[in-house]
């Protein structure tokens, strides 16, 4: 396998994988990360996952994967606690209402104190929020939307759907992302967006197959 796993020792046993390539990319955006950002960047996304993983519990579901890679975090519900759709949406919804929330706190607060870290931790939840929510395979919309249509048809028809869905959005943000390049120069940040995307059209296409543990 080419994942790392770290297995937490219990009865419902969690396993934890993160991604060799995912700790490469950390690696290189840590090098050139000049604002200092990283730290806020990374407590962002923690808050966002254990929104999820929250939501889960108290729907009553049991985590049994933590995945990390190069295209986000995923987790796996045991089969015998899969959630209902409804269910399952709610605690999608769960991580990017989490950072909306810090998001709108984290405002308040600079604002009071003119903070100015407290600005960029704010602006950085609220970006993460709305990244995930957009329409597309692996982020948090994607899977509201895919739940959506289940709920609506039969699975097979959900996912023709939705890769077809996935598709068209990969191809306006590729479009978008060049077209933002082109106007303001080279950015590592929209180097990096654009290098998802790619990795993302890969994965969809099944040029790239997602990796799979146990």
């Amino acid at each position: 396998s080419t994942m790392c796993l770290w297995k937490k020792k219990n009865k419902r046993r969690c396993t934890v994988a993160v991604s060799p390539a995912f700790l490469a990319l950390l690696l290189v955006f840590a090098a050139a990360d000049r604002q200092r950002l990283l730290v806020h960047i990374l407590l962002a996304a923690a808050v966002h996952e254990a929104g999820h993983a929250a939501a889960v519990h108290l729907a009553g579901g049991e985590i049994a994967l933590f995945r990390i890679t190069l295209f986000g975090a995923e987790m796996r519900i045991r089969r015998s606690e899969r959630l209902s759709y409804g269910r399952e949406i709610l605690s999608v919804l769960a991580g990017p209402g989490v950072n909306l929330l810090c998001a709108l706190v984290l405002g308040r607060v600079a604002g009071a104190l003119d903070w100015e870290a407290g600005y960029a931790a704010s602006g950085i939840h609220a970006a993460l929020a709305l990244f995930n929510l957009l329409p597309v395979r692996p982020l948090d919309g994607g899977r509201i939307f895919y739940l959506l249509l289940c709920w609506r048809v039969e699975p097979v028809t959900a996912e023709r759907a939705m890769g077809r869905i996935d598709r068209a959005f990969l191809c306006a943000a590729l479009f978008g992302t060049a077209l933002l390049q082109g106007m303001t120069g080279p950015q590592l940040p929209l180097l990096m967006l654009e290098l998802w995307f790619i990795f993302c059209w890969c994965r969809e296409t099944g040029i790239v197959k997602p990796l799979r543990t146990g």
